[in-house]
This record gives structure tokens, sequence and C-alpha cells, in this order.
């Protein structure tokens, strides 16, 4: 008997894509963070609140929250192996295109979403105290 159940590439794979397409920008906006690299986060702004009231409190609370969790991403991303963690920064991180990713490693679209795919899986595993986002068959 395995000790865990077998894990679902594909289904993974699309989870953390989605993490990095939909709610990774969200966060950054949430927390005001620009990353110009995984290792140096550059903050672009901080939260100013006008006047009193809940809506200052809760977005202050969401801009904490949101960089904190950025900070777990970040921890979580240093876990992969450079070569993996160097396509996810250009592509998620640094937002380049294919085109500028292929200009910089050599690496071509398809190889490209190969090491990103791994990355994505290695990100899974490392990412799993914060939120699982693992599927299994």
């Amino acid at each position: 008997m395995a000790l865990l159940p077998e894990l679902d590439e594909t289904k993974t794979i699309k989870k953390v894509k989605r993490f990095f397409e939909k709610e990774f920008p969200t966060l950054q906006n949430m927390a005001h963070v620009a990353f110009v690299d995984i290792k140096s986060p550059v903050i672009s702004g901080m939260p100013v609140s006008h006047g009193a009231g809940n809506s200052s409190e809760t977005k202050v609370s969401m801009h904490a929250y949101a960089k904190d969790v950025l900070g777990k991403v970040v921890n979580a991303c240093n876990g992969l192996d450079q070569k993996h963690r160097h396509i996810l920064e250009l592509r998620y991180f640094k937002k380049l295109t294919w085109y500028e990713i292929y200009q910089l490693t050599g690496y071509g679209k398809t190889r490209g979403n190969e090491l990103l795919n791994e990355a994505f899986l290695q990100f899974a595993w490392a990412f799993v105290d914060v939120e699982d986002l693992r599927k299994f068959k």
C-alpha cells in the first residue's frame, strides 16, 4: 500500500497554473507589490487610509494578507531547483513572453512549457503548507 495516493499531474499542473494566472496577479495588486525577481520584491506603494471605518480596515487587512501569502509564494519558489525557479520567475514574476524567454534561455515555447509544468509540480509540493494545490487520482 502506498503512503500517498498517486498524484494526478495533469490536474495539479492545471490548478497551479490557474493560481499563477488568476490568484497571483490579484495578490500582487492587493499587496501593491510588483516583483522584479523572486529574491527582491519592489514595493510600489503602501495602503493609504482615507477616513475611518470598516472599509479602510478591510483594505489594510487584505493588504497584509496578500503580502503574507506573496512572501509564502516566494519561500515556496526558493524550494524549487534553479532551472525551474528561473522559468517560473521569467514567466510569472517578470511577465515575459515566450519569445523573450527564448532569447534569454534558448528554450523554445514547447521546452519552456515542459519546464514550467515541472516547476508547477515542484511548487505544488513546496506550497502545500499554505494551500494544497495538489490533486490526487
